[in-house]
């Protein structure tokens, strides 16, 4: 009897304690999962904010992967001297403007301009634009090549030249014996021209000295 006692209370303990462990190891599993998941999160987020991108997961990598040695700094374009880029002083248009043999005002001097537009558009118009008494004439070449009547407009204060994709990539007018102006500071623009829009504009100033 006694046996039968001691063997019904270690069956009951038994089953109880199966009970109780299939009662806890959801949990436990549960928690588990839960501690990997916010372990996993926190790697994820720290790989964001790393600074080295080689540690980080590769769907999380640094956009200029495999260059992690030299992260971009914002607003710092990947390649600056990329043509066409405006960061790139070598692409952007220059225009200059000097006289030959005098600077003094209603004196008698050849003027020379210079406009570079640093690209080529095919085929396409130069513009130049003079201002108040500055007068172009048909005594006046472009790269050697006299004005034609029709490609001088406003008076003489502007002067338009068909181009095309062979020419050249810097185009020199020569104003040929002008009685320079009043003294002071003279704005002259160029540009490329294209189906009713402009191209690389650029402006100069040419400097007249007053008399003694």
């Amino acid at each position: 009897m006694l046996k039968r006692k001691l063997i019904r209370k270690i069956s009951i303990g038994l089953v109880a304690s199966a009970a109780l462990f299939s009662m806890l190891l959801p949990t436990q599993f549960a928690s588990a999962r839960e501690t990997a998941r916010e372990t996993h999160t926190k790697m994820h987020t720290k790989c964001f904010h790393f600074r080295w991108p080689i540690f980080c997961p590769p769907k999380h990598r640094h956009p200029h992967w495999p260059h992690p040695g030299n992260p971009c700094k914002p607003g710092k374009p990947d390649n600056p001297n990329k043509p066409g880029n405006p960061g790139n002083p070598t692409k952007q248009p220059t225009l200059e403007a000097k006289t030959v043999q005098s600077v003094i005002e209603w004196t008698t001097s050849d003027i020379e301009i210079t406009y570079r537009p640093n690209i080529s558009i095919g085929d396409s118009y130069v513009v130049f634009h003079f201002p108040y008494r500055f007068h172009a004439s048909t005594r006046d070449t472009l790269n050697g090549k006299t004005l034609d009547s029709t490609q001088i407009l406003d008076d003489g204060q502007t002067v338009r030249v068909p181009v095309n994709a062979l020419s050249s990539s810097e185009f020199k007018l020569v104003m040929v014996r002008k009685t320079l102006p009043n003294a002071g500071t003279h704005k002259i623009t160029a540009e490329l021209q294209k189906n009713g829009k402009n191209f690389n504009h650029t402006e100069t100033n040419l400097l007249i000295a007053p008399r003694k």
